[in-house]
C-alpha cells in the first residue's frame, strides 16, 4: 500500500525479453500509448522515447534489425489513484515488436508492438481447404495449433458445419467470417485465440458510473443510427434438399417495432433451437451498434476493453454500455484513455 499524502501518479513498468528496462525508459519517455480491442482487431502499444543523447538510435537499437521481433510487456500503475494511498494496476500484456521509427528535431524514438505480428503465419499464409463435420470450437482449436497458439472457447453456442470452404485466405480471417457469422465474438493476441460470447460480457456488473458534469470527463460524443442495424425480428429457415424437411424459427425481442423490418436467414440449421440461437446472434449483430458513445476521460485503468459501464444524464442516450475500444496514453506522470462505447441490448 502507497502513502496517502502521494500525489496521484502514474507509473509504468516495461521489459524486453523478459529484462526489466523500466528505469532507462522512464528516463527517457514522452509517451506510451496502449490500444485495448474488445473483438476483431489486436491490441497494440507504442512507446515515444527522446533521444537527444542518440543513446536509443546509436545504442539500445542498433544493429540490422535493432530490437524487432523482440517480446515487450508492459504495466501501467496508478498510484494513489483515489488518494487513499492504494494504487490501481494495469497489466497490457505481452507484444511483438514489429516497427521502429525515429525522427526529429526533437530527435525521438518510437516503439511499435503489436499482439498479433503481421509476420505470424496465421495472418500471413493464405490457404484452400475443405473443412467437413467439425464444430467452430474443434476448427478454432486446430487453427490455433498450426500457429502454435493456445484456443479458448467461451461461447455455450458452438454451430457444427456440415462443409466449409477455405478459398486463398488467411486462417484468422477465415475463422474471423465464421465467427461474425455465427455471432461469437473473437479476439486475438501473439500466444491465444479467444472466441467468446459477448452476451455474457454485457450482462456483467458495471465497473463505475460515466455521470454528465464529472470532472474526469474530458470530452464526449454520442451517436445513433438506423441504416442496417435495427431490425424488429429476424426469420431463419433451412430446407434440407435431401430430405426436404424445413426447419424455421422467427426471433422477436421484447417491445421490438411491430412495423420493422424483418432479417432473412437462410442457412443450414440442424435443430429449431440452433435455429432460434442463430436468429437471436444474426439479430444482435445487426442491432448491437446502434446506441454509441465516445469518451476522453482521465485515466481511469477499470476501463479496459470488455468491461460495462452506466453511462448518465444524456437523456435518450442514457444506458448501460460496453467498451469496444480502450486507448490509454501516458505522457509525463499523467493518462488519460479514449473510450468507444456501444449501448448493450437488454433481451438477447
Amino acid at each position: 500500500m502507497g502513502r496517502i499524502d502521494l500525489a496521484r501518479r502514474t507509473e509504468i513498468f516495461i521489459s524486453i525479453d523478459g529484462a526489466d528496462i523500466s528505469g532507462d525508459i522512464n528516463k527517457y519517455l514522452v509517451s506510451l500509448a496502449y490500444t485495448d480491442h474488445e473483438e476483431d482487431k489486436t491490441d497494440d502499444i507504442n512507446i515515444t522515447l527522446a533521444d537527444w543523447e542518440g543513446v536509443w538510435i546509436q545504442d539500445w537499437l542498433s544493429g540490422d534489425d535493432g530490437v524487432k521481433g523482440a517480446e515487450i510487456s508492459a504495466v501501467i500503475i496508478q498510484k494513489n489513484f483515489d488518494s487513499d494511498g492504494k494504487d490501481r494496476v494495469l497489466d497490457c500484456g505481452t507484444f511483438e515488436i514489429d516497427a521502429l521509427d525515429t525522427s526529429g528535431p526533437p530527435a525521438q524514438v518510437t516503439i511499435k508492438g503489436t499482439s498479433l505480428p503481421h509476420s505470424s503465419k496465421i495472418r500471413t499464409e493464405k490457404k484452400t481447404k475443405a473443412w467437413e463435420n467439425i464444430k467452430l470450437s474443434a476448427l478454432a482449436n486446430e487453427i490455433a495449433g498450426n500457429s502454435g497458439m493456445e484456443c479458448m472457447f467461451l461461447s455455450s453456442f458452438d454451430p457444427v458445419y456440415t462443409r466449409k470452404e477455405q478459398i486463398q485466405t488467411s486462417d484468422i480471417v477465415f475463422l474471423k467470417e465464421l465467427c461474425k457469422n455465427a455471432g461469437v465474438s473473437l479476439k486475438a493476441t501473439s500466444n491465444m485465440i479467444v472466441l467468446f460470447d459477448g452476451r455474457d460480457y454485457e450482462a456483467k456488473e458495471t465497473v463505475r458510473d460515466i455521470k454528465r458534469g464529472e470532472a474526469d470527463i474530458m470530452t464526449y460524443r454520442f451517436g445513433t443510427g438506423t441504416n442496417d442495424v435495427k431490425y424488429s425480428r429476424c426469420h431463419v429457415i433451412y430446407t434440407d434438399p435431401q430430405t426436404k424437411n424445413t426447419i424455421e424459427y422467427t426471433y422477436t425481442p421484447r417491445d421490438a417495432d411491430p412495423d420493422g423490418q424483418t432479417l432473412e436467414i437462410n442457412e443450414k440449421v440442424n435443430t429449431r433451437e440452433e435455429a432460434k440461437q442463430l436468429a437471436m446472434k444474426r439479430l444482435r449483430q445487426k442491432n448491437k451498434a446502434e446506441y454509441q458513445a465516445e469518451f476522453t476521460l482521465v485515466g481511469d485503468v477499470r476501463l479496459v476493453a470488455g468491461v460495462t459501464a452506466n453511462v448518465i444524464g444524456w437523456g435518450m442516450f442514457d444506458g448501460k454500455y460496453i467498451i469496444e475500444t480502450a486507448a490509454f496514453n501516458v505522457a509525463g506522470s499523467g493518462c488519460t484513455v479514449q473510450t468507444k462505447l456501444r449501448r448493450v441490448l437488454e433481451d438477447y
